[in-house]
Parts: structure tokens; C-alpha cells; sequence
């Protein structure tokens, strides 16, 4: 299935995005991902190899790299449920969003946050 990674349609690079800037996936974790998407996709954006010439987490300006600032539509409760996931990922994550039992219990309501960072990160685990 191609993924959304288009100006006029980045829902997928817009959730890849959430997950980098809340802390929930780390800057190793973002370069494996830009590498499942070169070996798993036919058509990439000519942003995808700037994005691999990063050298650090600071070089990710959205704006700057894509041209574009990509968005996840989602509601508050959802993104609390990505900081759950973020919780079970990490004994030192933290989250202005919601406590760790808040967010966790969120996960659970929103199963489909779960399945969704599955599918876009299948060479990650979640504790």
C-alpha cells in the first residue's frame, strides 16, 4: 500500500513526524523508517533522501526538508494515546499530554493508535 507522503496528502509523514517531535521514536529509529520506506515503496518524494542526509535530530526541519509541514488528523485523546505508546517504549519518557496511566489507558481505548504505529514502524517493539 503507498503511503502518504505528498504535500496535498501527508497524513503518514505527518503521524512519522508526531512520533519524532513527542519523542516516541528517536532519530535512529526515524532514519530505519526512512529506509523501510525506500526499500517498500515504489514512488518516493525527492524528500526522502534529504531526509536520509541527515546527520541529527536537529537537522528535521519539516518546512525546510519537505517543503511542506506534514499534519496526522487526530483528536486530543488520540494523541494522548501515541504518548501511551511512548510510555511503554520508554522507562524515561515523559509527556505533557497525559500521566503515564492516563495515556496508557487511552492506548487501550484507541487500539487503532496501537495498530497504526505497528504498521507504520514493523521493525519496532512496544513493551
Amino acid at each position: 500500500m503507498a503511503l502518504r507522503l505528498t504535500k496535498d496528502d501527508g497524513e503518514d509523514i505527518g503521524f512519522v513526524k508526531s512520533c519524532f517531535f513527542m519523542g516516541i521514536i528517536d532519530f535512529n529509529e526515524l532514519q530505519r523508517w526512512l529506509h523501510h520506506v525506500v526499500e517498500t515503496q515504489d514512488d518516493l518524494p525527492d524528500y526522502i533522501w534529504s531526509m536520509l542526509d541527515m546527520k541529527d535530530k536537529f537537522d528535521f526541519k519539516p518546512l525546510k526538508v519537505l517543503g511542506f509541514t506534514p499534519y496526522w488528523d487526530h483528536s486530543r485523546e488520540e494523541e494522548q494515546a501515541l504518548a501511551g505508546i511512548g510510555y511503554l517504549r520508554s522507562s524515561t519518557f515523559t509527556s505533557d499530554l497525559a500521566s503515564k496511566t492516563d495515556a496508557i489507558k487511552l492506548l487501550d481505548d484507541n487500539p487503532h493508535i496501537h495498530e497504526r504505529f505497528q504498521h507504520t514502524f514493523p521493525f519496532l517493539t512496544i513493551h
